[in-house]
C-alpha cells in the first residue's frame, strides 16, 4: 500500500522478529523514516537454529553482522537417523542435507538473529514494542494506522513482516483461508529437557506419514522437539486455539503421554 504522487518516506513495519528488523536495516540506511511495531513486549529470544548460508551470508555480511554471527555460531555437527527402539541406523553432516559449505555457512538460534538485528537499529529506527495495528484506512496518498494502544499515525507504506496468521494481512485482504496454500504436513514445536546429553546435533525418526526430531545446540541448551504429519486438508480450527493443537498433535502421536 504505497501512493504514487512521491516516493514513499514514512514507512510502518508490522513485526520485529527477523524480516521486519532486516528490512527496517535497508530502509534506513537509504533515508527512510521507520517504525517497527510489535506485540511482544520486547525482542523475542528463543526459538530453533536458522542457517545463514549463500546469499543470507552475503546479505548479513553487507550489513556488518557477519562478526556477531560467527560468535553466535551454533556448529552442528551431526543428525542421526534412528529406529522405533532409539538404536542408531545411520548419520550424516549437515550439509550433506541443507547443500551447504562446511566452514562457511553459520547456523545461529533466531534469538540470537534477532538481537543482533535489532541491536544496532534501536537508536536509529522508531520501535512500538506491546502494541498492534488495529486498523488501517489506505486513502491512496496516504495509509491512516489505528494501534490497539490508542496512538494514530499516518504512513506512506505499511509492510506486513508479522509471520503467520499474519493480522496485518488479514486487514488487508480478509480471512487468509482463500489465500492459504497448504503443503499436507502439520509441524509442531516445542522445548523440552535435555535429558539424552545431546549437543549440536539433531536425532530423527521417521515413518510414512509422520516424524519426530530431537535438535541440541550447546549441552546445557534444553532440547528442541518437532513432531510433524500428514494430513489432507489444513487444520484451520487449531490455528489460534492452542487445546485444539495439543489435542490434533496427540491423535497422531498416540505413543505420546500427554
Amino acid at each position: 500500500m504505497n501512493h504514487t504522487s512521491r516516493p514513499a518516506r514514512r514507512v510502518l513495519i508490522s513485526g520485529a522478529s527477523i524480516a521486519g528488523p532486516a528490512l527496517a536495516h535497508w530502509l534506513d540506511r537509504y533515508g527512510f523514516e521507520v517504525t517497527v511495531v510489535e506485540r511482544a513486549a520486547a525482542v523475542r529470544g528463543g526459538g530453533y537454529a536458522i542457517d545463514v548460508r549463500g546469499t543470507a551470508r552475503e546479505a548479513v555480511d553487507r550489513m556488518g553482522l557477519l562478526p556477531a554471527l560467527r560468535k553466535a555460531h551454533v556448529d552442528s555437527q551431526r543428525i542421526t537417523f534412528v529406529d522405533a527402539a532409539g538404536e542408531p541406523v545411520g548419520s550424516l553432516q549437515p550439509e550433506q542435507l541443507t547443500g551447504g559449505e562446511a566452514g562457511v555457512d553459520l547456523e545461529v538460534r533466531r534469538g540470537d538473529l534477532a538481537d543482533a538485528l535489532y541491536t544496532p537499529l534501536r537508536d536509529r529506527v522508531e520501535f512500538l514494542f506491546d502494541d498492534s495495528i488495529a486498523t488501517l484506512d489506505d486513502v491512496g496518498d496516504a495509509v491512516h494506522v489505528v494501534f490497539d494502544s490508542g496512538l494514530r499515525r499516518t504512513f506512506d507504506l505499511v509492510v506486513g513482516a508479522d509471520g503467520l496468521h499474519s493480522n496485518t494481512r488479514r486487514l488487508v485482504f480478509g480471512p487468509e483461508e482463500p489465500f492459504h496454500r497448504y503443503l499436507g504436513h502439520v509441524f509442531a514445536g516445542f522445548t523440552l529437557p535435555n535429558e539424552f546429553g545431546l549437543a549440536h546435533e539433531a536425532v530423527i525418526w521417521n515413518e510414512p506419514g509422520r516424524s519426530a526430531v530431537l535438535y541440541a545446540h550447546e549441552p546445557a541448551d534444553r532440547l528442541h522437539g518437532f513432531l510433524t504429519f500428514t494430513r489432507d486438508t489444513p487444520p484451520f480450527e487449531a490455528f489460534r486455539d492452542p487445546r485444539a493443537q495439543r489435542d490434533l498433535v496427540a491423535a497422531r502421536f498416540p505413543e505420546r503421554v500427554w
